[in-house]
């Protein structure tokens, strides 16, 4: 089965090389705003990464416990703006005494409500446990970290496994995480009804554009391939003659 290692990082990680990045994983996770003011590399983080062909790109807010949650989440997205197509939002919940699933929920229903589609939550494995109602409960993408040897058994979709992965582009040790899948399969399950990819009609025409190739597949619809490092990107159009998605990893040559 195919997997998919990746990296999160914030203002404590000085910088990132995207091309030396995107050798060894087509997604990552920034955090946006720490629950009281947006990271001191946000904006210009975000948007040197968007000039790269990510397949997924997550963006993330760490609430912070002595503040309002739906507050905080305004913050966030006013911070964030707009999303593109390859793109994600995650709340960060790792803070607060007792029960804090009214706190959890308050932020996902004005987020969900504003960019259409469930936030992902991620949590320690035991304060997702214990104080927002056990991993089952949550209806939505689920990152789960948990520093040791085996994966957690409690539900979820991906996992925070160390914080002391090695990427390149990345100084030092950073947060890594694994997905059981592709990267495609990946931004599928955290954004859900992504524009995909041209069902497999056939090629009825082919031109070659500079370093690219361009498509026209039987549905009308065209798409573009580009060799990025030692991989292919690509994108395609959402409807024939309609506007691009943002370029995705398309494997190996």
């Amino acid at each position: 089965m195919a997997e998919t290692r990746l990296a999160d990082i914030s203002e404590f990680q000085a910088n990132i090389d995207a091309p030396q990045y995107l050798t060894s994983s087509k997604c990552l996770i920034v955090r946006a705003h720490n629950g009281y003011r947006p990271d001191n590399k946000w904006p210009a983080r975000r948007d040197y990464l968007r000039g790269f062909p990510f397949t997924a790109l997550g963006w993330y807010q760490y609430l912070a416990k002595g503040r309002d949650a739906a507050t905080q989440a305004r913050e966030f997205i006013a911070a964030v703006g707009a999303l593109k197509e390859n793109e994600f939002v995650i709340l960060d919940h790792e803070e607060g005494l007792g029960n804090q699933t009214p706190r959890a929920e308050a932020w996902f229903a004005v987020v969900d409500k504003h960019y259409g589609f469930p936030a992902s939550l991620y949590a320690g494995a035991y304060f997702g446990n214990a104080n927002l109602g056990g991993w089952a409960r949550w209806k939505r993408p689920r990152w789960i970290a948990a520093y040791q040897a085996g994966e957690p058994s409690y539900p979820h979709e991906w996992w925070q496994y160390t914080d002391a992965a090695r990427f390149p582009g990345l100084a030092g040790g950073v947060d890594g995480s694994l997905f059981h899948g592709t990267d495609i399969e990946f931004l599928h399950k955290v954004r859900p009804g992504a524009a995909a990819p041209p069902a497999d009609g056939g090629v009825s025409n082919m031109a070659i554009l500079g370093t690219s190739t361009a498509v026209l597949n039987k549905d009308g619809r065209a798409e573009e391939f580009v060799v990025v490092g030692s991989g292919v990107s690509h994108r395609w159009q959402t409807k024939p003659g309609g506007s691009w998605s943002d370029w995705s990893s398309f494997g190996a040559p």
